[in-house]
Formats: structure tokens, C-alpha cells, sequence
């Protein structure tokens, strides 16, 4: 009986020890991710994967290239990303179900990705993961800073870094400034539908909206039809039934994709393509329309491009200017060009099928 008496107050002493043990976060910082969860991570991790699309762009953007150890693999199938930042060909292209053991092998410090059940299994296995998003719970307006203000966090003890990062979300503030003070919002909005063209997955395949999309449109008094959807792969059928008065389309496979719906069946008979008012957005590191350094210059030329009439904003000067800022490389005045038009520096498709 004294043995067991014995070893019990032992079992209970170490209980007591250990719940009252603090763990020690002095090398960690305490972020909230955009899931809402609190993660302690290491400060001014070396080694990261910016799994989640944009991240990368960002990271690089705010000087913080060195710490890449890859990104989203599709970044790596454009050929802008390699020509305006040369170090990319050495990234590694993540994906979204990579399994545990990549990242341990990859020697992962911190992962951004996309999943929240993704991250926290992650976690489970002792890895240091966040979830950021391109997407929100409700509205977007709040969460377009969320990961420029995490990187603050981390990394907010450099000076430049803090820098880079104000002199971003004041370019961006300034754009919607100068659209929000000229357009007129007792107008009707017209109706728009974005096309996705970062994948090859047709003219199908979309945005459902609660996105840095959704926000720019809404701020561009323009109806984002695409949040109408159940599913980001509607049917022509759906789309047709809304008939938008715009298309937009983006990414990698959009010179392809620009083609198609003037003469697929029944995607040619939407009335933004009949009328004409069928829109290329540009392609720099990453798509314009992605929350990235680009995103800015994406809600100047859009603003011109919906707004002919009251909008004459310098494009090429302001993209040669943020190319130049953030990615410190010289777009040529041809350059530019094919940029905007979502074509290679040769002035060929970024991808034809």
C-alpha cells in the first residue's frame, strides 16, 4: 500500500509540475490566420512555402524572396514570373495536397496555405502552417491587407520590409480613391463574368465571389455574377441565363481562352462577347486579379477599360512602375505591352493549347 501511495503522489506531483510549466514563445509571435485560428510561429523564418497563390508574389514584393523555398506550382508555368525575378527557377512548385513528408524533406520553417484542415494537419505533425486564403467568410474589403499584415508580424522588425508593405497598401488605397471618387453609384451596375484561365479548365471555371474580385468590381459598381453560382465550374447554360453585360478573363491560358468563346457554342452568344465588351486581364508574377503587388494597377486598367470615358489612367507607365518598385526590373516599353495583353515577353500566348 505505501508503494502505491507512493507512487501515486509521483503521478500527481509531475501533473502538477507540468500543467504549470509554461511553454516558451520568446523566439514566436502569435498569428490569427485567416480561418480564424491562433498559431504560434517562428519569427523570421528562413524557409518557406508560400503554397498559397499570391503569397509568393507578395513575399518577393516585400523583399523576402531569399526565404522562398517554393510557391504554388502554376507560378512556375508563367513565363513573366521567371523574366521579371530570375531566382524563381529555382523555387519549388507546391500543391495543394502535398503530402507531410514534402515539407519535412523541403525543410519547411513556415507554410502558407489555402485549407484550413489542410494547415491544421500539418500542425498535428509539428509543422508550422497557416492558412491564407484568396477568399473570405463574408466580404473581402477586410482581408486584403490580412497577409501583408501577417508578414508584418513576422518579419516586422525590418525596417524595409515595414516599408515595402506601407508603400503597397497605399498604392492600393490610392486606386480605390481614384475610381471611388468619380464613379457614379446611383447608375445601374452592370453584370459581369470572370473566366479563370490559371488552369486549363475551360470557359467554366470561375470565381464564386467573397474574393479580391468581388471586392474591385463592387468598388467599380459592376454586378460579380459569378457569387449567383453553387459551384466554381457552372454550366454555359447558367451563365447564359444571366447573359452578362461583360466578360473578363485571366491567367496563364487566356489568349486560349479568348479565342474559344468567340466561337464555342453557346459561350459566343453571351452579350458581353456579342457587344463586344470582352476584357484580358494582364499577367505579371501572378494574374492582376489576384491579391498581389500587382492588384493595384488590375483596378486602374479595369477601371479604364469599363469606364472609357471617364478614366484615362497611364497603364503602361503605372505597371513599368510597379514591376520596378517591387520586383526591382525594368519592363522595355514592348515588354509592357505584351504584358498587358497577357502575352509572352516574344509576344506569343503564355500557354496555347
Amino acid at each position: 500500500m505505501k508503494k502505491l501511495f507512493f507512487l501515486i503522489m509521483i503521478i500527481t506531483t509531475i501533473m502538477l509540475v507540468g500543467c504549470n510549466i509554461k511553454e516558451d514563445h520568446t523566439n514566436e509571435v502569435l498569428i490569427t490566420d485567416m480561418s480564424g485560428t491562433k498559431v504560434w510561429v517562428p519569427k523570421n523564418p528562413k524557409t518557406v512555402a508560400a503554397v498559397s497563390p499570391s503569397t509568393g508574389d507578395l513575399m518577393i514584393a516585400f523583399g523576402l524572396g531569399d526565404k522562398l523555398d517554393g510557391t504554388y506550382y502554376s507560378v512556375m508555368n508563367n513565363p513573366w514570373a521567371e523574366e521579371i525575378y530570375p531566382e524563381s527557377k529555382n523555387l519549388f512548385g507546391y500543391d495543394y495536397d502535398n503530402s507531410v513528408e514534402t515539407f519535412i524533406e523541403r525543410g519547411a520553417d513556415l507554410i502558407f496555405i489555402p485549407e484550413p484542415e489542410t494547415a491544421k494537419n500539418l500542425r498535428n505533425h509539428g509543422l508550422n502552417a497557416l492558412c491564407v486564403r484568396q477568399f473570405a467568410e463574408v466580404g473581402y474589403g477586410d482581408y486584403v491587407f490580412y497577409f501583408s499584415e501577417i508578414v508584418r508580424q513576422i518579419w516586422g522588425s525590418d525596417e524595409k520590409i515595414n516599408n515595402k508593405i506601407n508603400e503597397w497598401q497605399k498604392d492600393f488605397n490610392n486606386a480605390i480613391n481614384a475610381i471611388t471618387s468619380k464613379i457614379d453609384y446611383t447608375q445601374p451596375k452592370r453584370t459581369l463574368y470572370y473566366v479563370c484561365g490559371d488552369k486549363d479548365r475551360g470557359l467554366g471555371y470561375t470565381d464564386l465571389g467573397k474574393s479580391l474580385l468581388e471586392y474591385v468590381y463592387d468598388q467599380l459598381n459592376i454586378d460579380f455574377i459569378c457569387n449567383r453560382f453553387e459551384t466554381n465550374r457552372p454550366s454555359a447554360e447558367a451563365v447564359l441565363e444571366i447573359n452578362p453585360d461583360i466578360v473578363a478573363i485571366g491567367g496563364i491560358y487566356q489568349q486560349y481562352l479568348l479565342q474559344q468563346i468567340k466561337v464555342q457554342e453557346p459561350w459566343n452568344q453571351l452579350k458581353g462577347v456579342k457587344d463586344g465588351n470582352l476584357f484580358n486581364i494582364p499577367v505579371g508574377f501572378v494574374s492582376f486579379e489576384q491579391t498581389s503587388v500587382e492588384s493595384y494597377v488590375f483596378i486602374y486598367d479595369m477601371a479604364n477599360k469599363l469606364y472609357p470615358n471617364l478614366f484615362e489612367f497611364d497603364i503602361v507607365t503605372l505597371t513599368k512602375e510597379c514591376i520596378k518598385k517591387y520586383f526591382n526590373y525594368e519592363l522595355s516599353d514592348e515588354y509592357v505591352k505584351y504584358m498587358l495583353q497577357g502575352l509572352d515577353k516574344n509576344g506569343k500566348p503564355l500557354i496555347w493549347k
